[in-house]
């Protein structure tokens, strides 16, 4: 047993290596108050104390071999929540956080029938059943795995979410008055650029798109969302590509959605598109 700053010493010897000095920190603190249930201030003020730490060398591994580090504690916080990941889901991101803080701006608590589709860990889905009890939401992905980890997060945090496995590209939608989605959109021809943690460890199908057809799932949804007229309006959000942004105005406006809305994140980047449907 050793000191936690003998850990904290040892752990950045080898990640900074590979992640640099910023990720390298934001790993530790993450993985270390992840294991051993403190707060970052702990991590400052009990340096000196002497801790068991019976997972350290075995994390350490996985993460020299650049798995993530939320795949490596088997969770990833989503609007201050501890959500279940897994290889089957894919990470949950700051921007998708921004998508639902979007969406709650926007919505009240009124009754709403509300779809995610590609729901993966349910973290969009989840968080919104919370913020807003009155909505009846369904989450849908194509893979069992997936669902299994949604509704376990579901379970964990007590949300009434109604998860689903559906094929988008192939079935239909239950009637929806807001449907929201992060689906894959990043062109294949992309993957050589990125992270190592996120090619090697992240589900394919979550991620990428042909290079052809990057826009393939939001036409689809938009198919999807206009194939049957409604007496009252219904609403898109989406998380999209931060090079998509005017292809995403003009696929809206030639479904018929008008005050189509293209907003950036956080780093000025264009990355939602909020739409409506009818009056």
């Amino acid at each position: 047993m050793f000191t936690l700053s003998v850990y904290q010493q040892k752990a950045n010897k080898f990640l900074v290596s590979i992640y640099g000095d910023r990720e390298a920190s934001a790993i530790i603190k993450l993985w270390f108050g992840s294991r051993l249930d403190m707060s970052p201030i702990d991590l400052i003020i009990r340096r000196e104390e002497e801790v068991a730490f019976p997972t350290f060398e075995a994390d350490l591994a996985q993460l020299k071999a650049s798995t993530p580090v939320q795949l490596v504690l088997g969770e990833a916080f989503f609007f201050d929540r501890a959500f279940v990941v897994n290889e089957h889901t894919l990470i949950p991101r700051p921007e998708t956080e921004e998508l639902v803080a979007g969406i709650l701006e926007r919505f009240s608590n009124d009754e709403l029938k509300v779809i995610d589709v590609g729901t993966g860990s349910g973290c969009i889905a989840i968080s919104l059943q919370l913020a807003r009890p009155n909505w009846s939401i369904t989450g849908v992905d194509i893979h069992q795995q997936t669902i299994d980890a949604a509704k376990a997060n579901a379970t964990k945090f007590g949300a009434n979410v109604d998860f689903r496995l559906t094929d988008v590209l192939e079935e239909a939608l239950p009637e929806f008055d807001l449907l929201v989605s992060n689906p894959p959109y990043i062109p294949v021809s992309e993957a050589q650029a990125m992270d190592r943690n996120v090619v090697e460890y992240e589900p394919d199908r979550a991620l990428f798109v042909p290079n052809e057809d990057a826009l393939l799932f939001y036409r689809r949804l938009l198919e999807l969302a206009t194939a049957e007229k409604k007496d009252s309006p219904l609403y898109v959000a989406f998380e999209i590509h931060e090079d998509f942004g005017e292809e995403m105005i003009e696929l809206c406006a030639s479904f018929g959605f008008k005050e189509v809305n293209l907003l950036q994140d956080l780093q000025r980047k264009d990355r939602m598109i909020f739409a409506q449907y009818g009056d």
